[in-house]
């Protein structure tokens, strides 16, 4: 799983035990599966940001396993498999002034398997996540339960968050869940290059990299609306319990859960062609979203 940030993209418990050790802040939490170690980095002077990150990350992964009723030690197995045995059932939290990724400032990056470097970790700026602005940790730790394709697991950790707080599941007070409305970047405006984002074009061109989380979560308003709340849970409990998801088997699991022309109503948002049942206007009113 590669997942980077770069700048222009987004807008500036039961007790644990702590213990203190040169630069880290160590938790440790239960959930369905077990105990969860938390390591927390952080390089900045804001110490207190350690404390509200543990309390979000308990309440985010509480939140999933709640409304998937998938416990996070079965959905990350994938990714723990692949680690040490010292890294297994181990969140690394890493807060800077500054991030930087192969020289370039990206302001946050997801590192948790490895792929971007041998320190593993999810890798944040104070500026794009300071206390009562939880949208990007909240973004990360949904990865653990959905990596790929980017198109859909961006789109979802983006949603999540809001839809667990209107459900319930996830309590966010009123800044924090405007903070996650604000990552969507709703007001992002169309551009004249348009690729479907089974392309990835995010990734060769960065330029693009805020329309393609606003195009991508704004995906997810159109399966929400097309499935259903019911089938669209559905559909997310099929594919956070899936490994190696391509834009076919995506596509297979929605005719699952609901046998539509996917094809047509994605045609401009997934698939390549003309935009067809939803223009890439839709979904771009906070309104809209509320009615879901």
């Amino acid at each position: 799983m590669i997942s980077a940030f770069f700048i222009s993209v987004l807008p500036l418990l039961s007790q644990g035990k702590k213990y203190s050790k040169t630069n880290e802040s160590n938790f440790s939490f239960k959930l369905k599966g077990g105990d969860i170690r938390l390591t927390i980095r952080n390089e900045t002077e804001l110490k207190e940001w350690d404390k509200y990150a543990f309390e979000k990350t308990k309440k985010i992964l509480d939140a999933y396993e709640s409304y998937l009723g998938i416990p996070f030690h079965q959905a990350a197995s994938p990714i723990f498999k692949t680690l040490p045995s010292s890294e297994k059932d181990k969140i690394r939290l890493v807060l800077k002034d500054t991030v930087f990724l192969n020289g370039t400032r990206v302001g946050g990056y997801n590192n948790v398997s490895g792929e971007l470097g041998k320190e593993h970790g999810i890798f944040m700026e104070l500026g794009l996540v300071p206390p009562g602005y939880p949208a990007l940790l909240l973004h990360e730790l949904g990865h653990y339960y959905f990596t790929e394709p980017s198109w859909l697991s961006e789109g979802i950790v983006s949603y999540l968050p809001y839809l667990l707080s209107k459900r319930g599941y996830l309590k966010l007070d009123a800044d924090e869940f405007q903070s996650v409305i604000e990552e969507w970047s709703l007001t992002e405006a169309i551009p004249k290059n348009d690729p479907p984002l089974s392309k990835d074009f995010h990734l060769s061109n960065p330029a693009l990299g805020p329309w393609f989380y606003s195009k991508s979560v704004r995906t997810q308003f159109i399966l929400h609306k097309e499935l259903g709340y019911e089938g669209y849970k559905s559909f997310l409990r099929q594919v956070a319990s899936s490994e190696m998801l391509s834009t076919e088997l995506v596509f297979k699991i929605l005719n699952k859960v609901q046998r539509r022309d996917w094809n047509k109503i994605l045609q401009g948002w997934v698939e390549p062609g003309p935009y067809s049942a939803y223009p890439p206007s839709s979904f771009m009113k906070i309104q809209d979203i509320e009615k879901l």
